[in-house]
């Protein structure tokens, strides 16, 4: 099974160092989570004084919203060199690497993370945009034309091969809110 690869492309909370650390819950259950995907603080976790519990999205109009990219741990040095990112993903009740998302920050991540229009070849297209599902922790392929009351929202600029087997879609922040 392959599960979602990011990239950080050019995110300035990596250079400015306001990453938070979280575990992501469904209701009160600690769960997995793929890389990529995006989560919305709930509160800090009892006990915890910087570890936050996080959770789906839950309306695409929702704020406080991190995009989940902790570092891959893969053990078995011959994944890595073949690309492997997609082997990885963050275990039920680990902690996770939480980076939040300004106007005009670009990542990248893979098909997996997103939720594409249902056409002929249900690939994510350049010129269409990503924003939170309101039903999980995918994000959503939408055209323009469909673009009203989304304040978290990004731009599909380019589909490249990342490491020769995995396509990863160029996203660029365009509205954070």
């Amino acid at each position: 099974m392959a599960y979602g690869v990011v990239r950080t492309d050019a995110i300035k909370a990596t250079k400015a160092g306001n990453i938070k650390s979280g575990r992501y819950y469904v209701g009160t259950t600690p769960t997995a989570i793929d890389n990529g995907c995006i989560v919305k603080l709930d509160s800090l976790i009892s006990g915890e004084r910087d570890l936050w519990k996080v959770v789906a999205p839950g309306a695409i109009t929702a704020g406080n919203l991190y995009i989940v990219a902790t570092p891959e741990i893969i053990y078995d040095e011959t994944l890595k060199s073949s690309g492997a990112l997609d082997k990885f993903q963050n275990a039920a009740g680990a902690n996770i690497t939480l980076i939040p998302l300004e106007v005009g920050d670009t990542f990248s991540i893979s098909d997996d993370c997103i939720t594409p229009i249902n056409d002929d070849d249900d690939i994510p297209a350049v010129g269409n945009y990503v924003t939170p599902s309101a039903t999980g922790v995918k994000w959503i392929e939408i055209v323009a034309s469909s673009l009203n009351t989304e304040v978290f929202r990004g731009k599909i600029v380019a589909r490249e091969v990342y490491n020769g087997t995995k396509v990863l879609n160029v996203i660029e922040m365009e509205q954070v809110r």
